[in-house]
């Protein structure tokens, strides 16, 4: 997600939201807004991210890839990812057809350094004295085709497990891929889910701190909780067929936690609730701190669909800033989602770098075009309301 502006604002470095991220010479957008009506397919561009990570960190099944039902003739998908790693500049693509994967290229600073096309292979740049062509040819054959000769598992894949000493650039590659890019098809979350990630072990102290962190930002929030404890427990029995004269107890140790939240009644007296009687907004907001935080410690890049389902616009939003400010975003972390609330368009938080609009088309299917890409437009402009009056397109025309 590249700065698309020409050039940076003035005073920027003392702004206290980000207008991009540095690396090296290269500026990058810390967020993207994905906007379109119902249907345009923005969930389409999620659902794209969530396939290609799940191609790379596994194989290729022709049952995860959907191709557009509205264009029978093509028969390819194409999956084509540039991104920035220890300051070099990748181009990754991949395309498949109903069967095998077709073509397979990856490219660094412009530099060729394979590609597999229709199974003719070009493994010059990865050549060694150990790994010769041939070679690189032979791991290709036997690793990257299944037992019935198709072409189902990425070189990338194999080389990145098997082969990590092979090729700084292929390395770099397969572990940007696999460990930068967290992608969810919505926002529902266990809270148990992002508290883990948050701790990163399973220790007691690490559990507890992640989840002391969790809830100050959720107090922050002006979320009227007054304090949260977490308790875990190790169950060493369950008792299975309850109630019936099958009834038995199997050995089966669990990790079983409980959450509780702590309210003050109209007397001034705490009263405990279990954290699922909480509203829905609370729930999400809550185990979504757990997976944004992580992000925003480790550099990731956070891909989400809905990512203001349920919440309250005012906390949809300080999710979103979190990415842009610079006391939470350290790492260089991006955010991706997709959302129809158009509130944070004009809260002088989105820039025209990081608003995106999709809209459908039967010719070229999903279009995506960010609002910098039209002209006359600033971001002193009220582009939420040149979105809402159809500037942009990507709004439904309904004729009710």
């Amino acid at each position: 997600m590249t700065y698309a502006e020409k050039k940076a604002p003035n005073g920027y470095k003392q702004m206290e939201l980000l207008p991009f991220l540095e690396e090296g010479e290269n500026r990058t957008i810390s967020c993207l807004a994905i906007y379109g009506a119902n249907a345009s397919g923005k969930s389409n561009i999620i659902k794209a991210f969530a396939s290609f990570v799940e191609i790379i960190s596994n194989r290729y099944n022709p049952d995860s890839v959907t191709p557009n039902k509205l264009h029978p003739l093509n028969d390819i998908t194409s999956f084509t990812l540039e991104f920035l790693s220890d300051g070099k500049k990748f181009l990754y693509m991949l395309e498949v057809n109903r069967m095998e994967i077709v073509t397979e290229k990856l490219e660094e600073n412009g530099n060729l350094v394979f590609s597999i096309s229709n199974r003719a292979t070009q493994f010059a740049s990865l050549a060694t004295d150990v790994y010769p062509s041939n070679k690189l040819d032979t791991i290709f054959k036997v690793e990257c085709l299944d037992h019935v000769r198709q072409f189902r598992t990425p070189f990338i894949t194999i080389v990145g497990k098997n082969y990590a000493g092979l090729h700084d650039s292929m390395t770099n590659a397969y572990g940007f891929i696999i460990n930068k890019l967290e992608v969810y098809t919505d926002n529902n979350f266990p809270f148990a889910y992002g508290l883990e990630r948050l701790a990163k072990t399973t220790s007691t102290a690490d559990t507890q701190k992640a989840f002391d962190e969790i809830v100050a930002i959720l107090r922050k929030l002006d979320i009227d909780i007054t304090r949260m404890e977490y308790k875990k427990d190790k169950q060493d029995r369950v008792t299975a067929f309850s109630g019936s004269r099958y009834e038995v107890e199997i050995p089966n140790p669990m990790i079983v936690a409980e959450i509780n939240s702590y309210h003050d009644d109209v007397l001034g007296n705490e009263v405990q609730f279990n954290f699922n009687e909480e509203s829905l907004g609370t729930q999400r907001v809550a185990c979504l701190l757990g997976i944004v935080l992580t992000a925003l410690r480790t550099g990731h890049i956070l891909v989400i669909d809905e990512l203001g389902n349920s919440l309250h616009p005012y906390l949809f939003a300080e999710v979103v800033r979190m990415f842009k400010d610079k006391r939470y975003n350290t790492s260089n972390a991006q955010l991706i989602f997709t959302t129809h609330n158009t509130d944070i368009m004009e809260q002088d938080m989105m820039r025209v770098s990081e608003i995106g609009i999709v809209q459908r088309t039967l010719k070229k299917g999903t279009v995506f075009k960010r609002i910098s890409d039209f002209t006359g437009v600033r971001n002193v402009t009220n582009f939420r309301k040149q979105y809402l009056d159809g500037t942009f397109s990507g709004i439904p025309h309904t004729y009710i």
